[in-house]
């Protein structure tokens, strides 16, 4: 039986969010996807190989049995993987951790994140000490495991850095991960207020409509990053091109501000997820304040 509040939306460094929950053996297809698109470096840094049958590490890696063994996932958009984590049991009262996270996902604080996750589930099941052995030159595992905050001990022997901590959260590492989330509280927030491109969803060639009005505010506010106007029915609004959807935006997109039919707002807000837009601003009428 898996620990009561596993799951939680987390923020990461840089403002985005990934959902934290345990694995079950349903993500073995996506597992096995995850662990073939690390590249060989990672592959490497994470099994000591570079050869690791990616069949058999997809099974075992579903194949947790809490409380002598949990993983945990990180996923995005529909459920795609893009860090796991680990710990089996070594001995009484202790147990051996490893993560991997996806290449293009490093540096975000996933791991740290994935950390404070498995200490917290492995101490509801009595485990006092967490260990690990890691390659000299995977100088990015042990940086995480250093700047935790947790009282981490290490030792070097032929080929390995061994490290070991205790998995209590004690006051310097909550102190550091409750500054973690000032930082990435911060960058969320500047995604509304200092966006690098804006999209306005439903621009609008009628002037006096929410679509048009915004667009025209955004032209006129002094904003100097790429504005993007998304329309189905019409190439161009104010002078811009416009693009039948979010999706043929041809750049990165920052903040969306959607201005479509409330019945339009969720699909629209799932295409956004898609593209990879951090913030969104609704300006659609029609929810609870005008009805059931």
């Amino acid at each position: 039986m898996a620990p009561v509040l596993a799951e939680a939306e987390v923020v990461l460094r840089d403002g985005s969010t990934v959902h934290v929950r345990p694995v079950v053996p349903e993500d073995r297809d996506c597992m096995r996807a995850f662990l073939g698109s690390l590249s060989e470096k990672s592959r490497w840094l994470r099994y000591f190989s570079g050869g690791v049958d990616l069949d058999w590490a997809a099974r075992a890696a579903v194949g947790m049995s809490y409380p002598a063994s949990y993983g945990i996932v990180a996923v995005r958009g529909d459920d795609r993987i893009v860090a796991h984590a680990t710990y089996g049991t070594a001995d009484a009262g202790r147990a051996e951790v490893a993560f991997a996270v996806a290449d293009e996902m490093q540096g975000m604080g996933i791991a740290t994140i994935l950390l404070a996750h498995l200490a917290e589930a492995a101490e509801e099941a009595g485990i006092g000490w967490f260990e690990a052995e890691v390659l000299p030159e995977n100088h990015k595992m042990v940086a995480v495991f250093r700047e935790s905050g947790f009282a981490v001990k290490t030792h070097s022997v032929p080929g390995v850095i061994q490290l070991e901590f205790p998995t209590a959260l004690g006051p310097e590492a909550r102190r550091r991960f409750e500054e973690r989330e000032c930082v990435a509280a911060a960058a969320a927030v500047r995604s509304f207020l200092a966006p690098s491109s804006v999209a306005v969803v439903g621009a609008s060639r009628r002037q006096g409509t929410v679509g048009h009005e915004t667009l025209r505010n955004v032209q006129e506010a002094g904003f100097t990053g790429p504005v993007y106007a998304v329309n189905a029915r019409a190439a161009t609004v104010r002078d811009i091109p416009a693009f039948a959807s979010i999706a043929d935006v041809p750049g990165a997109v920052e903040l969306a501000v959607i201005a479509v039919p409330a019945d339009a707002v969720v699909e629209t807000a799932r295409q956004c997820a898609v593209k990879g837009v951090k913030a969104l601003v609704v300006l659609s009428a029609g929810f609870g304040e005008s009805g059931p």
